[in-house]
């Protein structure tokens, strides 16, 4: 078939999946679309969080093989890893073949990277990834007393709110064990608030729930290395002793990205906060891997909500600028459940691109918003399997 131009989307994660399904829609076989991820299975990472409580199913019910589902839609499949990227000619080279776009989309999320800090990967577990997750989830049913340390050893990191979500389910956990009063659970952060885009307010909420629950609150800790053999996190300025450690690994932009020229000094991809493009024509980035500096100085948050929201605006545009529809532009609206235990969740939400700051509010923790949590993450992996099954 002659297809009159060809999209080229990197990453099969929210951002990406939900891109090119959306795009299929409108160009109808018109255009050629391209998937390009190194594996074709999705999994939602919020999972992982769910996993240190052992509160979900096993890992085949919360994830599903996208590749027969998009080729069904239409989408073509590239099953490799990005080699390199040059945006000038928008021509993308994977282990596998090479590909030019017309359009072409970088959506390849953020690389986790614990060897980053020396001694990190072999002092605790790595709960940003469900192998790691789940072993700390085993670790915690058999810990009688002690300290646990959830440790944040970079910023930024995706999904904010999740190692205060960490803390909270371990909280809760601990006393149905009937073992909290024998544990001491602390939080490490080189933040000096939770979820620091999203301001005061929910910053102080957040603070106020760890008070209550006896969590402890160590702010702007910044991990220089970690001694497995002594159990000790040691940081610029102090050092904290642990029996059990889960941490969030530093974030890195993948290095075909890396040396592609998008990056600046953040190590990040810069891109108009209203469309998504970078600086190049026709060349878009969002999600984790995309930087948006928001009137107060900050960034917004790497979060599944936004990069949905994101790839909606250039999966239309692109359609727009193939004369399907209307531009359309992101307006910085955003918002996050939060976890605190015993099936309740908070929400923060509000426009981030608010000046001269995010305006962002937050309502008490119920159970509707933890059955909508629930249902908003298992949303893309029961779409997919709709759509191969339709």
């Amino acid at each position: 078939m002659n297809h009159e131009n060809t999209i080229v989307v990197l990453g099969g994660g929210v951002g990406g999946l939900t891109l090119v399904t959306e795009l299929a829609k409108s160009v109808r076989g018109k255009h050629r679309i391209v998937l390009v991820d190194r594996k074709t299975v999705f999994h939602e990472c919020v999972n992982n969080l769910w996993a240190i409580t052992q509160d979900v199913p096993d890992y085949g019910a919360i994830s599903v093989d996208f590749s027969a589902s998009l080729r069904k839609a239409g989408v073509e499949l590239i099953e490799a890893e990005v080699n390199s990227i040059n945006p000038e000619s928008k021509v993308v080279e994977t282990e596998k073949e090479s590909v030019r776009a017309d359009y072409l989309v970088i959506a390849l999320g953020a690389q986790l990277s614990p060897e980053s800090v020396p001694g990190l990967a072999d002092a605790g577990y790595n709960i940003y990834e469900w192998k790691g997750a789940c072993d700390f989830g085993s670790a915690l049913k058999s810990f009688e007393n002690g300290k646990i340390g959830i440790l944040v050893s970079r910023t930024p990191f995706k999904c904010p709110a999740a190692p205060y979500e960490a803390a909270f389910l371990l909280d809760s956990a601990l006393r149905e064990y009937g073992r909290r009063q024998r544990v001491q659970l602390d939080v490490y952060t080189p933040e000096w608030q939770p979820m620091l885009s999203a301001g005061d307010e929910v910053g102080n909420v957040i603070v106020g729930y760890m008070a209550e629950r006896g969590i402890g609150y160590n702010t702007e800790r910044f991990a220089l290395k970690v001694d497995s053999k002594n159990s000790k996190m040691l940081f610029e300025i102090d050092d904290a002793e642990y029996d059990l450690l889960a941490f969030v690994p530093p974030h890195t932009a993948p290095q075909a990205v890396r040396s592609s020229g998008l990056t600046d000094s953040t190590g990040w991809v810069p891109v108009n906060p209203n469309t998504l493009e970078t600086r190049y024509r026709g060349v878009y980035a969002l999600g984790d891997i995309s930087s948006i500096r928001l009137h107060n100085g900050l960034f917004l948050p790497m979060a599944g909500v936004f990069a949905l929201g994101e790839a909606l605006v250039v999966a239309n545009n692109i359609a727009a600028q193939l004369g399907l529809c209307q531009n359309t532009q992101f307006s910085g609206e955003g918002f996050c459940f939060i976890e605190v235990g015993n099936r309740l969740a908070a929400m923060g939400s509000g426009n981030f691109y608010a000046a001269p700051s995010p305006k962002v509010s937050m309502t008490p923790p119920t159970n509707e918003n933890w059955m909508a949590k629930r249902e908003l993450a298992s949303s893309i992996t029961r779409s997919l399997k709709a759509l191969e099954s339709s």
